[in-house]
């Protein structure tokens, strides 16, 4: 069925974007905190 070959290739791509998204969350934060601590 390639449809459900598709819809599992989708997902895995949903996953990896989701995971990537959620690291630079992450940097995002912690450089918000090395300004904080810089600029006092």
């Amino acid at each position: 069925m390639p449809e459900r070959e598709e819809l599992a290739r989708l997902r895995r791509q949903d996953a990896e974007k989701n995971k990537r998204i959620r690291e630079l969350e992450m940097e995002r934060d912690v450089l918000k905190r090395c300004m904080v601590l810089w600029v006092k």
